[in-house]
């Protein structure tokens, strides 16, 4: 996941919001596609999509930015506020116009680009998988039109050289990036089955040497294995502002935690895993707690945890993921209806193989790879209740000094408690739900009640306000 999503996580301590998706949700805005039913194989336009593999959302100007594998190239499109479904790109990394889309080495060129990020001091980090090589793009929201040229290469000596390895200083198929709140950069080097660590990555200089690995005992490493110490293809990294790293692994089709991240040792072992009961399994298929080939991760505003299930064609969730046992199933799914249906398509609704990214904007929406339909989809967060219904009539004035008032309430997320306060006096909660009731305790005078709802996500409803007076 994103230094966007940290930044998104500190937005909601500030302000209260809460991004969260109700049943079954429907996509608002689609990329690479002019409409929501169209899957076809793209020609290279400055609109289009070939196996794309990678998003992430500028913090500071809102700009998005899309990986794409079949281009070799990455699309910068105006800020997610401003697009339209099918937008065209208004710049382009990795080639010299908008209908070019060959591979190349250099400090212009791509192949294959898979995982991206932007961090936010707006830097751009970019897994450049068959270039055996991460690079880092300064102020990407302003790079030019055409033939931007990265800053910062990581992996390799310099930006002319292509030499996988097993060593420090050398990748062998980097699929995923994160660059974390504390200057660090995370790095799933896919086929040496590890996930690398660079600490203050932006400062150093071209090939500098990783600062830890996981995943294997030390850095000259690279065999596959199903345990707490090791890893099989890792795809997706993601620090969460716990600290703890999360890491989607594609060869044992299932999530690793490590908690306190940025201070462990080489070949440390994992906390915890999800999408399998233990450490030393990796069966896969279309069951409610199973992932098949998981290739990103993103944090919402409330620690909810996302990550891409591609096998069964959607995107599950876990709300407090470092509390949950090993193979706990999700909370919930985009994507799909429920967590036992799996079925592909080309909807609003419907997604197919989404391998690749994962980002939360500013507003809360979350933008989702869509590969196999050739697309970038956004899904609107919910961040409020439904308002609450008063049932009957309510006096304008009463001479005792309590008042019970009856009301009903829906919501598509579901009603989790319904609360109430006299004046500016502290919130109470109400009898029921749905069907609820509340007693309120009236000083003399004219006293103001707010009813609210609180849905199943913890999100707050406008309040209804009701006045009455005690005589």
């Amino acid at each position: 996941m994103k230094q966007v999503a940290l930044l998104i996580f500190a937005l909601c301590v500030a302000s209260g919001l809460q991004a969260q998706f109700p049943v079954n949700p429907t996509a608002d805005r689609v990329l690479g596609q002019g409409n929501f039913t169209t899957d076809t194989f793209p020609t290279t336009t400055r609109a289009s999509m070939a196996e794309p593999s990678g998003i992430a959302v500028d913090p500071v100007s809102g700009k998005v930015f899309v990986s794409i594998a079949g281009q070799h190239r990455i699309l910068r499109f105006a800020s997610s506020a401003a697009v339209a479904n099918g937008a065209n790109a208004e710049a382009v990394i990795g080639q010299t116009d908008y209908t070019s889309d060959t591979s190349g080495i250099g400090a212009a060129s791509l192949n294959r680009p898979q995982g991206i990020d932007v961090d936010s001091a707006g830097r751009l980090w970019v897994a450049d998988y068959q270039n055996f090589r991460v690079l880092m793009f300064e102020d990407a929201a302003n790079l030019p039109e055409f033939g931007a040229s990265a800053d910062l290469v990581l992996g390799q000596p310099d930006f002319n050289t292509r030499t996988g390895g097993t060593n420090q200083t050398t990748m062998s198929g980097p699929l995923g990036v994160h660059a974390d709140a504390d200057g660090r950069l995370w790095v799933a080097d896919f086929s040496n089955h590890r996930v690398l660590r660079f600490d203050a990555a932006a400062t150093l200089g071209d090939g500098a040497p990783a600062t830890a690995v996981l995943g294997q005992p030390d850095f000259d490493t690279g065999t596959n294995n199903t345990t707490n110490l090791t890893m099989s293809a890792p795809a997706a990294v993601l620090l969460d502002p716990a600290g703890r790293l999360w890491v989607a692994e594609v060869g044992n089709h299932r999530v690793l935690r490590f908690d306190a991240a940025g201070t462990l040792a080489n070949g440390s072992p994992a906390n915890g895993v999800l999408g399998q009961t233990d450490f030393v399994t990796n069966t896969t298929g279309p069951a409610p707690a199973k992932i098949g080939n998981p290739s990103a991760l993103v944090i919402d505003r409330k620690g909810t945890l996302y990550l891409s299930d591609n096998d069964n064609h959607r995107v599950v969730y876990h709300r407090s993921p470092a509390t949950k046992s090993n193979g706990a199933t999700p909370d919930g799914v985009i994507g799909q209806p429920d967590l036992s249906t799996v079925t592909s398509g080309a909807t609003a609704q419907k997604m197919k193989r989404p391998y690749g990214g994962l980002d939360f904007d500013a507003a809360g929406n979350l933008w989702i790879i869509d590969s196999g339909n050739h697309r970038a989809l956004r899904f609107p967060g919910d961040f409020t209740a439904a308002a609450p219904t008063v049932t009957g009539k309510v006096p304008k004035s009463v001479t005792g000094g309590k008042l019970s008032i009856k009301g009903t309430a829906a919501d598509p997320n579901g009603v989790a408690s319904i609360r109430f306060r006299v004046g500016k006096g502290p919130f109470k909660t109400a009898v029921g739900t749905t069907a609820w009731k509340l007693s309120a305790k009236l000083k003399p005078g004219k006293n103001t009640i707010e009813i609210v709802v609180v849905d199943a996500f913890g999100n707050d409803s406008p309040a209804k306000t009701v006045k009455v007076k005690r005589l």
